[in-house]
């Protein structure tokens, strides 16, 4: 018998050992660099995410991608984004938003002093499937105040918007 419980014993631990961690804090962001030839990934408090990225590498003069996710109640599944740099200002930024009945993805393109905006809005079949139903797009300008430029005629989500730019740094260094 005790040789038994020796190995439920052992076979607890080993199990115990091979269980992969994941961090689940909440207030917490993290940020993926892909700069050739190396990656880092970091975790942050989402309150320090700007300082955080300014202060990685970027001396390079090349295309430098962030990935990201808010972690505010923005959507009930989660969301994951892009951020790309090119000589040390953005250019691209595309965030997805992920829900039970569907997901939205932003995709903000910077080109001088304005943005242009497209949001995809897909709506799933049936709750969580992934099988989109329908798409609705938006497409619209603004400038870097949020100033609307020019619209399709949708409705706008600027709240998304000003939520990336307190999060998220349009130049670095």
């Amino acid at each position: 018998m005790s040789r038994f419980y020796l190995l439920l014993l052992c076979i607890i631990i080993i199990a115990c050992n091979n269980l992969k961690t994941t961090d689940t804090k909440i207030d917490s962001i993290a940020i993926e660099k892909n700069k050739l030839p190396k990656n880092q990934i970091l975790t942050i408090n989402i309150d320090s995410i700007k300082r955080e990225i300014l202060t990685l590498d970027s001396s390079v003069n090349d295309t430098t991608v962030y990935k990201f996710s808010l972690d505010e109640n923005l959507s009930a599944e989660g969301n994951e984004g892009k951020a790309f740099y090119v000589d040390n200002q953005i250019k691209r930024l595309t965030v997805t938003f992920y829900g039970e009945m569907g997901r939205s993805v932003y995709t903000y393109v910077f080109k001088n002093d304005k943005i242009k905006i497209e949001e995809k809005i897909h709506e799933y079949d049936i709750a969580l499937s992934g099988n989109i139903k329908s798409t609705k797009i938006s497409t619209y300008q603004i400038d870097f105040n949020g100033k609307i430029i020019s619209n399709s005629g949708n409705e706008i989500d600027l709240d998304t918007y000003f939520t990336l730019k307190r999060s998220i740094p349009f130049t670095l260094k």
